[in-house]
């Protein structure tokens, strides 16, 4: 089923979800070290040590999702080796902050239609960073640009929310792992068939940008479309 979006609501939606944002971002700025972090698509950053103090259902005496450990132990690549997610393409959305409310907000109104793009598109730019000489648009010229426009503009068709879960974290002041603040993070979980993206991101490396790259260019070009998925 196809859903039809009225320009008029479109405008609408798009109006209501800049003024909660707008006020989120207000609730988040009187809390201190807010930030929010819209896509996560390597593994967390381990430059800082911490310790996690709470977790969603930890009163219950529920533990840690298996894809929350594996996200938090070996990054994205944990998660898309579970049997769940194996022909599938995982994205994690985060945001991380002091201010659990703002965050649960933001959690809530996270949906791929209006998200997903930029998880997909932050992880199509990263792989074209990946094995190249130059810098991309030394390498590819015009096309990485004219690509990248294409992959944060597209309407991607398929990604699926798959869950929410929020965990709390002391983080450490020092080497000996004491002390330190407080802060929590929320992660939204996305998965999109391998198929259904693949086929997408081929229609972006459709492009054929002006000006035309040169001799050297239009070989790394043809070499990326070719090997696009390998460590994507």
């Amino acid at each position: 089923m196809r859903l039809k979006f009225h320009p008029l609501s479109c405008f609408l939606s798009a109006a209501v979800l800049w003024i909660f944002f707008f006020f989120s971002i207000l609730s988040c700025s009187s809390s201190r070290n807010a930030v929010f972090l819209q896509a996560v698509t390597e593994a967390p950053k381990t430059e800082e040590a911490y310790r996690i103090t709470d977790f969603e259902g930890n009163a219950e005496g529920d533990g840690l999702p298996l894809w929350v450990s594996e996200y938090l132990e070996r990054g994205i690549r944990g998660v898309e080796a579970l049997d769940t997610y194996r022909n599938r393409y995982v994205f994690i959305g985060s945001g991380e902050g002091d201010n659990f409310n703002a965050l649960r907000h933001w959690s809530r109104g996270f949906t791929v239609y209006q998200d997903f793009a930029l998880l997909a598109a932050q992880r199509i730019e990263e792989r074209f960073y990946h094995g190249t000489e130059y810098y991309p648009d030394d390498e590819y010229g015009q096309f990485f640009a004219a690509s990248m426009r294409r992959a944060y503009d597209l309407e991607y068709y398929g990604a699926v929310k798959e869950a929410v879960f929020w965990i709390k974290k002391q983080i450490f002041e020092d080497e000996n792992q004491e002390g330190g603040a407080e802060r929590y993070e929320f992660l939204v979980l996305v998965s999109i068939e391998k198929p259904d993206l693949e086929a997408q991101v081929r229609d972006i490396l459709s492009i054929n940008p002006t000006p035309k790259p040169i001799k050297r260019q239009a070989s790394a070009i043809q070499r990326l479309r070719e090997n696009f998925f390998e460590n994507f």
